[in-house]
């Protein structure tokens, strides 16, 4: 899901003598990871949200496939602070955004307000970063590409890291140092990126990442092929299993949705409406119509789903990267239990996870001030804390 945030970033950096840069127009084909394919405008309708100045230019790259390794087109967009660049150039936060849904049309720069997340962008553009935002395999009508994995964990990290690749190429004024940011199934994405940086073809070319930000972070979905699930987790569920699906043939996702056509699948994973296809369900009278894990016909069938979740499931390997893990107690779509035996799993990895649990709080919260001030110590290289 989107996720609510009115933060206010800060940064101390100092600022050396620079000219602004404009972005060109370019049509390349490249078999390169992280290279950029085409660049177009970014939408008139995100300028009221953006500092004056901002440069914003949308980006078609390469990427690859965590399911299968092949190569894949994904897009995202870049966004530049205007004026004079800090010595080193802008440091970079990568967002990755939370759940939209499943189809071609739920890419967030392909929609006017970016499912809401354009002001959080602006807030950290005003801030002093650059921002590239990742669309994610499968979500966007401006590339063909393989169905979009739903939380499949390599996919997402690709998509991030060859973004931040693709970012640098056009903005040459965008420095080393970045961060990625991301709520919900983004949250998952910051974490798969900090695991895969290093081990994926190129990864270190995209400058150094100095920490990972996971908010709300669906770490482990296991739990949803086994049967109880509650409303908010109902409406999730389609989405889990058709996104299992695409990683492993052998689910077939009405075995699991048999209250459920097809027609009414594709438009539960559709952002048609304009808005995410989540919020496109939220006045539906039949939540409890949707379909669960008690509704699997068998034995077999739990276990195949529950196994694909398993490989989804992070930590799944330990990471340099230093970690905040933000989180609500009161966690509708991913129980507080859930997630802090992911995270004491990451301990025992010896990972660096800074956790900041927020009493009776829910799935969406703005994070507050800590994000802005856990990003700016990483930036400027200060003493990592961890709660391991």
């Amino acid at each position: 899901m989107v996720f609510a945030c009115a933060c206010v970033v800060t940064l101390c950096v100092a600022t050396a003598c620079g000219n602004d840069a404009s972005s060109s127009s370019v049509t390349k084909t490249t078999q390169a990871r992280g290279d950029v394919l085409t660049t177009s405008p970014g939408l008139n309708s995100w300028t009221a949200a953006l500092p004056p100045h901002t440069r914003v230019t949308r980006l078609n790259y390469t990427s690859t496939s965590g399911v299968d390794g092949s190569q894949t087109a994904v897009t995202g967009a870049v966004f530049v602070p205007g004026g004079s660049w800090p010595a080193g150039g802008w440091p970079l936060i990568a967002f990755a955004h939370g759940t939209t849904g499943l189809a071609r049309d739920c890419g967030p720069s392909d929609h006017p307000d970016m499912f809401g997340e354009v002001s959080l962008i602006g807030s950290f553009v005003r801030a002093g970063y650059a921002v590239v935002t990742v669309d994610y395999q499968g979500l966007s009508t401006r590339v063909d590409a393989p169905p979009h994995p739903y939380l499949e964990p390599r996919t997402a990290a690709y998509n991030v890291i060859d973004g931040v690749h693709a970012a640098r190429s056009v903005e040459p004024t965008i420095g080393a140092k970045w961060v990625v940011v991301g709520p919900s199934q983004g949250g998952a994405a910051a974490w798969a990126t900090a695991e895969q940086y290093g081990k994926y073809e190129n990864s270190t070319q995209t400058g150094e990442l100095v920490g990972a930000v996971a908010m709300s972070p669906v770490l482990d979905m296991t739990g949803y092929a086994d049967g109880t699930l509650n409303t908010a987790q109902r409406f999730l569920y389609p989405l889990i299993v058709v996104g299992a699906s695409r990683a492993d043939s052998r689910i077939d996702p009405g075995t699991y949705l048999p209250g459920l056509s097809t027609p009414d699948v594709d438009a539960r994973m559709s952002c048609a409406s304009g808005r995410t296809a989540l919020a496109a369900q939220s006045h539906s009278p039949d939540a409890q119509a949707l379909g669960s894990a008690a509704a699997q016909d068998s034995s077999d069938a739990t276990a195949l789903l529950r196994n694909t979740l398993q490989r989804f499931a992070l930590p799944s390997a330990r990471t340099d990267v230093p970690i905040l893990a933000i989180y609500g107690s009161a966690d509708e779509i991913n129980p507080v239990h859930v997630t802090e035996a992911a995270l004491a799993r990451a301990c025992s990895l010896g990972d660096k996870v800074a956790r900041d649990r927020r009493e009776g709080l829910g799935h969406s919260f703005d994070p507050g001030p800590i994000l802005g001030e856990w990003i700016g110590a990483r930036m400027r290289g200060l003493h990592v804390q961890s709660d391991c």
